[in-house]
C-alpha cells in the first residue's frame, strides 16, 4: 500500500462505518446534485435552445460541459495526486456553482455555452476527486458497493429530477433550473468540508513529472475538438480540410494523455477505458437527442419525455447494484464477462430507439423499453470498468487512471454529442424533416455502442472466453 494512502477499513465495516460515514455522506449528497442538474438539462434542453434562438447551437450545450470538463478531469487529477482530493473537490464544486449562475441569467445561447464550460470545468475536477477518494479510503472489496451507491445516488434524481425539471419549465421558467441547484450545492460543500480536508495531504508532494505535458495535452485535445466539430457543421472543402487537421491534433493530444494502447484497444488497462468512453458515448449521444425525438418529432410534453429520460437511471442503478451483488457472490470474478454482458445490453437498448423514431405506434412505451434495457447495461458494464481500472491501476497512479476513467467518458461522449448536433444542424440547414436529424445523430452513437463491445472484449479475450464456457457448461 502506497504511503500517501489513508489506512483502509476493513470491509466487514462497511462504506458506513464510523470512520468512512462522512466521507460517503459528502461524495453520495455531490452525486446527487449533480444527477439532478445532468438530467434536468437533458429534459429542458430543446426549450432553452428555442427561447434563446439557438437550435443550431443544440449539441454545444452539452458538448462545451463535456469540452471542459476534460481539463477539470485532467486538472483536479494531478492535484489530488499532488495535495490530496479535497482540493479540487472544493474548487469544482465552486466552479460549478459560478457556471450555474450563468447559465441562468444568460441572454444569449452564446453565453449560456460559456455557463456550460464553467459547469463542465468545475464538475470534472470534483468528480475526479470522488473517484480518488474511494480508491484512497476504502478496501478493494468496498468499492463495488461503493460504486453501487454513487449509482443508487442516481434514483431519486432519476425519478423525480426530469419531471420537475419539465414542470418547472413549463409552468415558471427553465432559467429557475440553474438557480435551485444553487443553495444545494453550497450546502453540500458545508458538510463535506471536513470529511474531505482529513485526506488532504499535510506538505504537496513535488509536481510529478509530466504533469504540465499533461495538462497542455488535455488544452490541446480540447482546442481540437472544439475546431473539429464546428469545422464538422460547415461542411466545405476548407472547412473539411481544418476539420482533418483539428483532428489529427485530437488523436495526437489523445494519446499523450491516456495509457499507452488506448487507441488500439490493447488488452488490459487501455482495453477498459476504451471500452467505458465508446459505451458512454453511445448512452449519452442518443440520450441528447431522446428530449428531441420525444418533444420535436412525437410532440410529447417536457414532463413525459423527463419521466422517460429517467427510467434510464433507474435501470441503471439497478444494473450497478446487480454487479455489485455478482462480484460479492463471486469474490470478484467475472468482471470482464459482466462488462461485455453490458454492453450487448447496450446495444439492444440503443437499437430500439430507432423503432421509437421511426414508429407511430406507441413510441414512447418503446422507448421507455430500449432506455431500460440500455441503462441497464450501462449500470453492469461502467460500474464494473470501473472497478477493473483501479485494479489495473500502478500503485500511486490512482489519480491518473481516476482522471483518464473521466477522460474516456466525457472526451467520447463530447465527441458523439458535438458530431451528432453537428449532423442534426446539418440536416436542419438543408431543411430536411427533424426525424431525419435525429436518425443521423442516433446512427452515430450506436456504432461507437458497437465498437465498445469490440472493445470489451478486448479487455481479456481468453479469461472472457474462459468463464463464458463455465456459465454454458454450469
Amino acid at each position: 500500500m502506497s504511503q500517501d494512502k489513508v489506512p483502509e477499513t476493513p470491509p466487514a465495516s462497511g462504506v458506513f462505518h464510523e470512520a468512512l460515514r462522512p466521507l460517503t455522506i459528502g461524495i453520495l449528497l455531490g452525486v446527487t446534485i449533480v444527477a439532478f442538474e445532468g438530467l434536468a438539462v437533458v429534459t429542458i434542453a430543446p426549450q432553452f435552445a428555442s427561447s434563446l434562438g439557438g437550435m443550431a447551437l443544440y449539441g454545444w450545450v452539452f458538448s462545451a460541459y463535456l469540452l471542459a470538463s476534460l481539463l477539470g478531469i485532467v486538472a483536479g487529477g494531478q492535484l489530488a495526486d499532488t495535495r490530496g482530493p479535497g482540493l479540487p473537490f472544493r474548487a469544482g464544486l465552486f466552479i460549478f456553482i459560478l457556471g450555474l449562475l450563468v447559465s441562468g441569467f444568460a441572454p444569449s445561447m452564446g453565453v449560456l455555452i460559456v455557463g456550460r464550460f464553467l459547469q463542465g470545468f468545475g464538475g470534472g475536477s470534483f468528480v475526479t476527486a470522488q473517484y480518488v477518494a474511494v480508491n484512497l479510503a476504502y478496501a478493494d472489496a468496498l468499492r463495488p458497493r461503493m460504486m453501487a451507491f454513487m449509482s443508487s445516488a442516481w434514483v431519486v434524481p432519476a425519478l423525480l429530477g426530469p419531471a420537475i425539471a419539465g414542470f418547472i419549465a413549463e409552468w415558471l421558467n427553465w432559467r429557475v433550473v440553474f438557480w435551485g441547484m444553487v443553495p444545494l450545492l453550497l450546502l453540500v460543500m458545508l458538510l463535506t468540508h471536513s470529511a474531505f480536508t482529513q485526506l488532504d495531504k499535510p506538505e504537496a508532494k513535488a509536481a510529478q513529472k509530466g504533469n504540465k505535458t499533461r495538462l497542455l495535452s488535455a488544452l490541446g485535445l480540447v482546442i481540437g475538438t472544439a475546431v473539429f466539430l464546428t469545422a464538422l457543421g460547415q461542411l466545405n472543402m476548407w472547412t473539411a480540410l481544418i476539420a482533418l487537421a483539428a483532428g489529427m491534433l485530437m488523436i495526437y493530444s489523445l494519446r499523450m494523455i491516456v495509457p499507452a494502447g488506448t487507441l488500439r484497444l490493447q488488452t488490459g488497462l487501455p482495453a477498459v477505458l476504451a471500452t467505458k468512453g465508446l459505451l458512454y458515448a453511445g448512452f449519452m449521444g442518443v440520450q441528447a437527442f431522446i428530449a428531441v425525438m420525444l418533444t420535436s418529432v412525437h410532440a410529447y410534453s417536457s414532463s413525459v419525455t423527463g419521466v422517460a429520460i429517467a427510467t434510464g437511471a433507474i435501470s441503471w442503478t439497478a444494473g450497478s447494484w446487480t454487479q455489485e451483488r455478482l462480484d460479492s457472490r463471486f469474490d470478484g470474478q467475472g468482471r470482464s464477462l459482466r462488462v461485455l454482458l453490458g454492453s450487448l445490453l447496450i446495444v439492444a437498448g440503443l437499437s430500439l430507439q430507432f423503432v421509437a423514431l421511426l414508429s407511430s405506434f406507441a413510441p414512447l412505451l418503446i422507448t421507455i423499453a430500449g432506455w431500460l434495457c440500455a441503462g441497464f447495461g450501462m449500470g453492469v458494464s461502467h460500474a464494473t470498468s470501473s472497478v477493473l481500472a483501479f485494479a489495473f491501476a500502478p500503485e500511486g497512479e490512482e489519480g491518473m487512471v481516476a482522471s483518464a476513467l473521466q477522460i474516456a467518458d466525457t472526451f467520447m461522449s463530447a465527441l458523439s454529442t458535438g458530431a451528432g448536433g453537428a449532423l442534426f444542424a446539418f440536416a436542419m440547414a438543408a431543411q430536411y424533416p427533424e426525424t431525419q436529424g435525429v436518425l443521423l445523430a442516433f446512427l452515430l452513437s450506436v456504432g461507437l455502442a458497437v465498437l465498445g463491445c469490440v472493445a470489451a472484449y478486448r479487455i481479456e479475450p481468453q479469461v472472457v472466453l474462459r468463464q463464458a464456457r463455465s456459465v454454458k457448461s454450469s
